[in-house]
């Protein structure tokens, strides 16, 4: 018999043609959709977080990497029959058919997103291949891991062709165990960055602030020794304060190992042994200065393995509520505050370095702040680095917003390790006093589980600092008692047309209200997340939203309802339901920096909203915070009016580039002044 199979040709690819053959061939479209659509390997999850990054042995990756455009998601194994971008196939005779070529693709600085780089990629949403060679000497007595910072949204990893793993969440830092795939001399570096969103992710497909792309934090390669500290928590005891909790972590459950810790400027120096968990639990005893605004005090703190030292400055401070009150250091205090985006002035795309923040902080210092509200989303570890020097408070939050799904255990899990790495990576900063689990959510018995989840992983992690989240509240009801006060305020405004009176006497007669009721809009936020968080937070839109809310209903001018908004504006009562401090966590309104017109978009409007809002939460005693938004105009998918927003939301009170409008005087003079403490 004559064999026709050549002797070096395998029969597994023979095989393998003949069923490609056959697939290409074949009527039954599931066949083909089976062939092309095989199976995806299976990704690892990122190990759990490594902390204390800046004292570690780090070798930095930032820099110029090359990309391609993959719309059709084409580069993956599963999805390519040629073994798909990770083979990284190049060309050696000049005869091969490769239809890729990262060596003469596009550049483009990492951390940084590729929308802000690639004037064609500004609105584009889907998968981005990001790679980068470099060259590293393998240590077979150490531990290699590969650390990024931040990437949006989904994250895959390949290192010489090999899949490392998987993220999911975008925003906060993770990192991969990599010391089995590097060889020696020059090794490949390839991710693929997704900024798909959609309703089970977090955050969702519909947010009000730009899906910035790609690798938005610091990427390094980590050295450790095979048995390190993975993380380590030294925060002062909020009940005692010549206390402070102790926590180590160690990489495995190894009991007897000794570790030493060391804050000099204290002249503290113990050492522990871990348990059979690879844990120490302690609590010291230490008298140090505590961290405030007015002295944001920081202390080095060294801790020393029988392998490795690790170090940090760490400041000391309480925070804690009591009552409608606010309490640093046992000390009654108010959140001064203002919100911002992480987006730089002056440079597009996301704010990712220390001198971003810096000069975010700074411009926000002009404000007489001492507090800032970082939304919607976790920044970099830089951000609450700098606020630790420069003595400001934070609230930091994670991207739970608007229309989560509430039932998907897939959405929760990317919440939760969303919320609980922020927290590991945190957790030291004596500026963060508020952990937010949510913005703007409503109400439902799902959500509250969900919620209820998410504060339960911040307190497992963290019983320092407060918890929050954004909330919408009021009830129809509340808001139809509000159109009758507007009624009664444009009945009394000798200014308003008598056209509109006659309306606004239609609405009292429905309601059955007389014409001379002395009345005050009261809003009471009756949320019942509130009871499980400890700060009262709400976001509330008097003179903005709400007044184009009712425009329609009482069928009078926009500019006439938004007039008497301010009349009576000051006069608005918010309360809650629950004996805690309240925090308003936004308020504002839109502003085209340069606008002088006084209308709506104008920074005459602004200013005055500001100020007929700041009477307002002034008169408020509940009211303990507040934290305007916002800092600076931000880019925002949702804002396309042409020659005002041109896709920025500008509520800021200063622009993309700097400038500051009215309203931040406006602002300014009321903390330096009417919220002196």
């Amino acid at each position: 018999m004559i064999n026709f199979i050549h002797p070096y040709i395998p029969k597994t690819f023979l095989s393998f043609f003949f069923l490609f053959s056959i697939s290409l061939l074949s009527q039954d479209q599931t066949d083909a959709d089976s062939f092309f659509g095989r199976a995806a390997p299976i990704y690892p999850t990122p190990d759990e977080l490594i902390g204390w990054v800046d004292s570690r042995t780090i070798t930095t990756l930032n820099g110029e990497w090359s990309y391609i455009i993959d719309p059709m998601n084409n580069g993956l194994p599963e999805a390519s029959l040629f073994g798909g971008f990770p083979r990284n196939k190049t060309q050696k005779t000049g005869m091969e058919l490769i239809e890729y070529n990262f060596e003469a693709a596009s550049k483009i600085k990492i951390p940084g997103a590729w929308n802000a780089e690639d004037e064609k990629l500004f609105f584009y949403r889907g998968p981005v291949w990001l790679y980068k060679k470099f060259n590293y000497l393998p240590k077979t007595d150490l531990l290699t891991h590969l650390y990024i910072e931040g990437s949006n949204f989904t994250t895959k990893v390949f290192i010489n062709g090999s899949i490392v793993g998987e993220f999911q969440g975008g925003y906060v830092p993770f990192n991969f165990n990599i010391s089995k795939f590097l060889k020696e001399g020059e090794n490949i570096l390839l991710v693929q960055t997704d900024n798909t969103l959609d309703k089970s992710s977090v955050p969702t497909q519909k947010t009000d602030w730009w899906p910035w792309g790609g690798i938005v934090g610091d990427v390094y390669i980590i050295e450790t020794p095979k048995q390190f500290i993975r993380n380590a928590y030294l925060q002062l005891n909020p009940d005692n304060f010549s206390q402070a909790l102790f926590e180590v972590q160690m990489h495995e459950k190894l009991s007897g190992h000794k570790v030493t810790l060391e804050i000099p400027k204290l002249q503290f120096k113990e050492v522990f042994e871990t348990n059979q968990l690879g844990r120490i639990e302690e609590t010291i005893k230490i008298a140090p200065q505590l961290w405030s605004p007015s002295n944001p005090k920081l202390y080095e703190v060294i801790i020393t393995s029988e392998i490795e030292i690790i170090s940090d400055e760490i400041g000391f401070r309480s925070i804690k509520t009591q009552g409608q009150k606010i309490y640093l250091n046992n000390n009654e205090i108010q959140f001064k505050g203002i919100a911002m985006h992480s987006e730089p002035i002056g440079v597009p795309g996301p704010a990712f370095s220390k001198q971003h923040f810096h000069d975010l902080l700074t411009t926000a210092k002009d404000l007489n702040i001492n507090f800032v509200r970082a939304a919607h989303y976790p920044y970099t570890r830089h951000l609450a680095k700098v606020a630790d020097q420069m003595g400001l408070m934070l609230w930091e939050e994670i991207p739970v917003y608007w229309n989560i799904d509430w039932d998907n255990s897939g959405t929760l899990n990317i919440a939760k390790n969303q919320i609980t790495r922020l927290v590991q990576r945190d957790q030291n900063r004596a500026s963060v006093v508020v952990w937010s689990v949510a913005n703007e959510t409503p109400l439902s018995s799902s959500r509250m589980e969900f919620l209820n989840t998410l504060l339960s992983e911040v307190r497992m992690n963290d019983k320092t600092r407060l918890t929050t989240a954004a909330l919408l509240s009021g009830s129809e009801e509340q808001f139809r008692s509000l159109v009758i006060v507007l009624a009664l305020q444009g009945i009394k405004s000798k200014w308003v047309d008598p056209k509109e009176k006659t309306i606004f006497q239609s609405i009292l007669e429905q309601a059955n209200i007389p014409i001379d009721t002395e009345l005050n809009f009261s809003l009471l936020i009756d949320d019942p997340l509130g009871e499980k968080v400890d700060l009262i937070s709400y976001n509330e839109y008097f003179g903005w939203y709400y007044v184009t809310f009712f425009t329609e209903q009482m069928m009078v001018a926009e500019g006439t309802l938004r007039k008497l908004m301010f009349e009576i504006m000051p006069n608005i009562k918010i309360s809650s339901s629950f004996n805690k401090p309240i925090h308003i966590a936004e308020f504002g309104a839109g502003a085209k920096y340069g606008n002088k017109t006084n209308k709506i978009w104008s920074e005459g409007y602004q200013a005055k909203l500001y100020e007929h809002q700041l009477k307002m939460l002034a008169n408020n005693p509940q009211i303990q915070g507040i934290s305007p938004w916002v800092l600076k105009d931000f880019r925002a998918m949702l804002r396309p009016l042409a020659g005002i927003q041109d896709f920025y939301n500008r509520k800021g009170l200063i622009d993309e580039n700097g400038n500051q409008k009215e309203a931040f005087k406006v602002l300014a003079d009321f903390y330096a002044n009417e919220w002196k403490k």
